[in-house]
Formats: structure tokens, C-alpha cells, sequence
């Protein structure tokens, strides 16, 4: 059976918190994951099984393990968090409201690449492993 986008999007919607989902409408929730994932899979060269899909069903056909999937949503972490990185609306001051301190511009924005360079480095650590696995060069010891 083929891997669903949807089983993607299940597996990167948790690791993210986005009050902006609420607003949106389904069609526009949708496409923006679309988006995310097509990206992510651009990055994620070491899979062809990524480049066999159909669009209209909105599948992979080939069976995608757990591996890739999580890949992938890692991938679609960093996809989300980019263009937040350079948008004016993320530029500007934010509220704590816990104890009511104002965050500078450069902090909320390094946080925010910090965050992003991590699902970064670990979607890039766990494409290395899955290539190794992949082109059984871990067995040549």
C-alpha cells in the first residue's frame, strides 16, 4: 500500500505549534504542507522513492518506511521555520507574557534559527545514516 501525504503531514504537524493553522482554512492548511513537503523532498536527495508519486491521490507510490517519514517531517521543520527567520511580521517585538519582558528583534529571530538549525542538523544526520543503510556501506567495515 502507498504512503499518504497525509501520514507525512501526521508525522510533522506534532513537532510544530502554530496558533496561524487556526485561522487558516483547510484548502490553504493543506496546500501550505504541500509546499512544506515538496521542499523537504527536494532536500532529502538520498530517496527516489520520493520522486514516484501521484499528485491527484495525494500519495507516494512506493511504501515509505518509518525512517523516511520522519526524515522528511524533520526536513518540513525546517521548510516551516525559514521564511520565518526573514518576515517582517517575525521581526518585530513579542510579549512574554509570564513575567511581561520584551524580547529583542536579533533574540527572537536567533531563536528561531536555532531552532531551525537543529531540525536542520538532524534531518542532515539522519540522511547520512539512511544513505549508509541504504547503499550498505555500513557492512564494509
Amino acid at each position: 500500500m502507498a504512503t499518504s501525504y497525509e501520514d507525512v503531514y501526521l508525522r510533522f504537524l506534532p513537532k510544530i505549534t502554530s496558533y496561524e493553522f487556526l485561522k487558516l482554512s483547510d484548502e490553504v492548511i493543506f496546500r501550505d504542507l504541500n509546499n512544506y513537503m515538496k521542499s523537504a523532498i527536494v532536500n532529502f536527495q538520498y530517496c527516489s522513492k520520493l520522486q514516484d508519486r501521484n499528485e491527484d491521490t495525494e500519495t507516494f507510490k512506493h511504501d515509505l518506511n518509518e525512517e523516511e517519514i520522519e526524515i522528511l517531517s524533520s526536513l518540513m521543520c525546517v521548510e516551516y521555520l525559514t521564511p520565518k527567520i526573514i518576515t517582517d511580521e517575525y521581526l518585530k517585538d513579542t510579549l512574554n507574557s509570564k513575567d511581561y519582558t520584551r524580547y529583542s528583534q536579533a533574540n527572537h529571530v536567533k531563536e528561531i534559527r536555532e531552532i531551525r538549525d537543529m531540525f536542520k542538523q538532524e534531518a542532515d544526520s539522519k540522511m547520512i545514516k539512511y544513505s549508509f543503510k541504504m547503499n550498505k556501506l555500513d557492512g564494509l567495515r
